[in-house]
C-alpha cells in the first residue's frame, strides 16, 4: 500500500510566483498611469459639470426672482389703480349725497315760503340763505366734475 496515495492527504503545491518581465512591468505601469489619468479626468469633468449646474441654478433663481418681483410690482400697481379708482368713485358718491341734502333743504325753504303765501320774486332768490344753498350746490357740482375728470385720466 505504500505505492498508493492516500486520497485524504493533500499534496501541497508550491506558491506560484508571477514572473515579471520588463514588458509585463511596463504594461502594469501603463495601466496604473491610465487609471490615474481616468480618475483625474473624471475629477476635472465633475468640477466642470458641477460649475455648469451651479451656474444654471443661479440663472434660474435669478430669472424666477425677477419674474416674481415683476408679478408683485404689477399687482401692486393694479391694486393702487383700483384703490384710486374706487376712492374717486366713493368721493363722487359722497359729494352727490351732500348735494342731494342741499337740494332737499332748498326745496324745503321754497315750499315753506310758498305755504307762508309768499311769492317767488327775484328778491326771494337773492336772500342770503337761498343764494348760499345755490352756491354750495354749484361748488359740489364743480367738485364732482373735477373728480370725474381724474377718474377718466386714470382709465386712459
Amino acid at each position: 500500500m505504500s505505492d498508493t496515495k492516500d486520497l485524504n492527504t493533500k499534496e501541497e503545491m508550491p506558491d506560484q510566483e508571477t514572473i515579471k518581465t520588463p514588458q509585463a512591468a511596463a504594461e502594469m505601469e501603463k495601466e496604473k498611469d491610465l487609471v490615474g489619468e481616468v480618475a483625474e479626468n473624471i475629477g476635472e469633468n465633475a468640477t466642470e459639470i458641477a460649475d455648469t449646474i451651479v451656474d444654471k441654478l443661479k440663472k434660474g433663481f435669478s430669472q424666477a426672482y425677477g419674474a416674481g418681483a415683476k408679478v408683485v410690482d404689477d399687482l401692486s400697481r393694479a391694486t393702487q389703480g383700483y384703490v384710486e379708482k374706487y376712492k374717486a368713485e366713493s368721493e363722487i358718491k359722497k359729494l352727490e349725497g351732500e348735494k342731494d341734502i342741499l337740494i332737499t333743504q332748498l326745496g324745503q325753504s321754497v315750499f315753506k315760503h310758498h305755504l307762508a303765501g309768499g311769492g317767488f320774486s327775484e328778491s326771494f332768490f337773492n336772500k342770503k340763505e337761498i343764494s348760499d344753498q345755490f352756491n354750495e350746490i354749484e361748488l359740489l357740482d364743480k367738485k364732482i366734475v373735477e373728480t370725474g375728470k381724474q377718474l377718466d385720466k386714470e382709465k386712459e
